[in-house]
């Protein structure tokens, strides 16, 4: 917490140890230091220490506080431009990697380059923040939490950077041009404001908005949308110096704060630029941390950087063709119908009339052949009629010869069994070789003639998801062969092979089974499938480097190598569920849940929604029976009471929230890629959209070309002209995305891309050189 004493205690050591930095980033050299900590954090989400706040009296407010006010007493150099070039890397200044996460987790939606150092407590050299005079090593600055620390007595929280540093970096600033971000950060003079009080205790809500976005309006953020602040300590603020600080967030009135008040502020003091919140930020689970982040990215990049931002709401249904077993109530059973199908065409329509413009949403499912042979065959003992024969206790229609595969119980096994290679045993028929279904046959089935309907069809997207849903973990190769053969025959057979939106490489594996089955990944791959979907709840399946990478199969770890495994999100809406009433008992029984359907879909859209502001492309898992229209109930989402099949209440409930807050265009992507379209290069094109595990193999390649945009500098017109991209020997193997604000000169004929207000992406072929392009209208620093 800061005191009176403290900011006493702080000037005191500011006017003793400050050193004036003439030069261009000189390296304060710190006693008893550490040296520079560069860290490379693998880019996943972890467990973040927790910070207590300690309590206080400043200026007659008493306050708690686990941060501290921005030194004081630093003086600010003359904002005089030397640069010529400049990387964009950002910086990132955190007391350790977790907490860094909230730093980097955007930059890395985007995949804009970052350094992390890690300043501990005991203090650290900075890294070198340039190469020359003129030529600048980070294009933005980022502190989270002034990498403060508690260090008792009359210093109680204090930044563990020296006056000396904060002034080299202030210095770095103002002669390459760079901008400042600080994160959570107790309001005081130096940033032109003084605190209101703190907030908030458990349970209280003190909602924020976005109030101006003129100084980042490529962030596509909306103004005046409140959001909540549960979770995030804060500090209400008021302006005391408008002559260096312009409000573009506040908080609303609450308990303890009869009007709104400042939340951040943008400061330009003496011609240096920060961005400063008041608010702690925790993007690894905070949805409100995920939208804020977009305001500093695009602010102090100025919209200007190597990546792109895409929203994809991929939503997968599972087990099409079967009958589920559902939870509750215990011993019914629930199979979707054409009715509720084509509600769900109609709806879909209805939704992307209300998306941000350039969306794109769909429904993608995966198909199970077996089920549609199940529904057609059996009638029980004694019925018999010219088109059936009678077999055992079940009569099959002669046209679907020996009818459906079935076969007995399966063998549990653990959740990440690896089964030894060669092991297991055959479930599935000796005689079980060409798959024998008739087109007379599978058209015995309403829900079969529905999808083979073009017009039906091709609304959705599909993909495979096995003939008759096997459990993989322990089966054999033989099972598993035909379990991908037969299925993709009965596609074809079926048409929807033929679909505008179908992928024959992928598959989604049956209850996410098989990814540690050597054998059943070597039948994937000699049936022509190359990805799968995974479990996010299921450590073993993601990639342990960057979270927005897929995982690719090793025979160490999976028992054959090579089989992309993209990463999907699990909701709570369960696969046993065709209802709210069983699903809500579910999660209460099953996750710790509490509440009714609301409370439930509280939870997703909070849960859901920082996944889509992170800028994951996860497709996110849902079933058959979560389609049931005809028996659904209404949902009142927004005021407005309408009849919505589960998947349609999460969708509208995660949607309307997105679009309440950014008007960023929603594009639904299908499993894998199979086209080579490309449309007429005319204006700002849009191309064909990469598809979901395309979209995370492109990824991954691009990282590792290791993408480095620099910016052109007119050090006298005191402008950015232009950027160059570069990678690793300037080659790649994929395209690299570089995004800018408004128009270049020249795209030199690569790929563009401007979809609804997005801003425009080049996709840059890099082909041995560096490429440079040079904007239509300079950006000012």
């Amino acid at each position: 917490m800061i005191s009176k004493v403290v900011f006493q205690s702080a000037v005191l050591a500011a006017s003793i140890s400050f050193i004036t930095a003439a030069s261009a980033s000189p390296q304060a050299k710190i006693s008893n230091a550490k040296p520079e900590a560069i860290v490379i954090p693998s880019a996943v989400r972890g467990p973040v220490p927790v910070v207590q706040t300690v309590s206080a009296e400043i200026n007659n407010v008493a306050v708690n506080s686990n941060t501290s006010a921005i030194t004081s007493n630093v003086t600010t150099p003359a904002a005089v431009v030397a640069a010529t070039t400049v990387k964009s890397t950002v910086l990132i200044l955190a007391r350790d990697t977790a907490s860094s996460y909230s730093g980097y987790s955007g930059l890395n939606g985007y995949a804009i380059p970052y350094q992390v150092v890690v300043v501990p407590q005991a203090g650290v050299t900075l890294p070198n923040l340039n190469s020359s005079a003129t030529s600048g090593n980070y294009g933005a600055i980022v502190i989270l939490s002034e990498v403060s620390y508690d260090y008792g007595g009359t210093l109680g929280f204090q930044s563990a950077l020296t006056s000396a540093q904060l002034a080299t970096l202030y210095q770095y600033q103002n002669t390459f041009g760079v901008r400042m971000v600080r994160l959570d950060v107790f309001p005081s003079a130096d940033s032109g404001t003084t605190a209101l009080g703190d907030c908030c205790g458990d349970g209280v809500e003190q909602l924020l908005s976005i109030s101006d976005t003129t100084k980042f309006p490529t962030s596509g953020l909306k103004t005046g949308a409140g959001v909540s602040t549960q979770g995030l300590y804060h500090y209400p603020a008021t302006i005391t110096n408008s002559s260096i600080a312009t409000e573009f967030i506040q908080f609303a009135p609450a308990a303890g704060f009869s009007t709104t008040s400042t939340a951040g502020v943008i400061n330009n003091i003496g011609g240096r630029q920060q961005m400063v919140f008041f608010i702690g930020f925790a993007t690894d689970w905070s949805a409100t941390s995920n939208l804020l982040q977009h305001a500093w990215i695009h602010w102090a990049t100025r919209g200007l950087y190597t990546g792109f931002r895409r929203v994809n709401l991929n939503t997968q249904v599972d087990d099409m063709f079967l009958e589920s077993d559902i939870y509750s109530p215990n011993g019914t059973t629930f199979q979707i119908t054409p009715a509720d199908l084509a509600q769900h065409v109609t709806w879909m329509a209805t939704v992307n009339a209300k998306l941000n413009a350039g969306s794109n949403y769909f429904v993608e499912v995966g198909h199970n052949g077996n089920g549609n042979i199940e529904v057609i065959d059996f009638d029980w003992i004694g019925y018999s009629k010219n088109t059936h024969v009678t077999l055992g206790f079940h009569c099959w229609h002669l046209e679907c010869g020996s009818g459906p595969i079935e076969y007995g119980d399966q063998i549990d096994t653990p959740l990440e069994f690896q089964k030894p290679l060669g092991t297991g045993t055959n479930l599935w028929p000796a005689n079980a070789l060409l798959y024998p279904y008739t087109t007379v046959c599978t058209n015995l089935d309403a829900l079969k003639i529905w999808w083979a309907t073009p017009a039906n069809r091709d609304v959705f997207a599909h993909v495979s998801h096995t003939f008759t849903h096997e459990d993989e973990n322990n089966a054999t190769y033989y099972d598993v062969t035909r379990e991908i053969s037969w299925n993709a025959a009965w596609l074809s057979q079926v048409g929807i092979a033929s679909a505008s939106k179908f992928s024959p490489k992928g598959i989604i594996p049956p209850a996410i089974t098989g990814l540690h089955n050597g054998d059943a990944l070597r039948a994937w791959k000699d049936n022509g499938i190359v990805n799968v979907v995974g479990d996010n709840t299921r450590p073993a399946l993601l990639n342990t480097q960057n979270e927005h990478w897929p995982l690719i199969t090793t025979v160490t770890a999976n028992g054959y190598d090579g089989i992309q495994i993209t990463p999907r999100w699990a909701t709570n809406i369960y696969y046993n569920c065709n209802l709210p009433d069983c699903t809500v008992l579910e999660w209460i029984n099953t996750s710790a849940g509490k509440g009714d359907w609301y409370a439930l879909l509280a939870v997703e859209k909070n849960t859901n929604t920082r996944h889509l502001l992170g800028l994951h492309h996860d497709p996110f898992m849902f079933h058959q029976a979560n389609l049931n229209y005809q028996t659904a109930s209404e949902t009142v989402i927004n005021g407005v009471s309408t009849k919505y099949s589960m998947l349609q209440a999460w969708v509208e409930t995660v949607v309307q929230e997105m679009i309440r807050v950014v008007n960023w265009p929603i594009i639904s992507l299908k499993h894998d890629d199979v086209s080579n379209l490309r449309l007429p290069l005319h204006g700002h094109i849009l191309t064909p959209r990469p598809q979901i595990a395309t979209a995370f193999a492109s990824r991954m390649a691009r990282d590792a070309c290791g993408a480095s945009l620099a910016f052109n500098v007119d050090p006298t017109a005191q402008t950015i002209t232009g950027v160059t991209l570069t990678t690793t020997g300037n080659t790649c193997s994929t395209t690299i995305p570089v995004t800018v604000p408004g128009a270049v000169t020249s795209t030199q004929g690569f790929r563009t891309e401007q979809i609804g207000s997005d801003p425009l992406t080049i996709w840059v072929q890099m082909s041995g050189l560096p490429v440079t392009f040079t904007l239509s209208t300079p950006i000012s620093l």
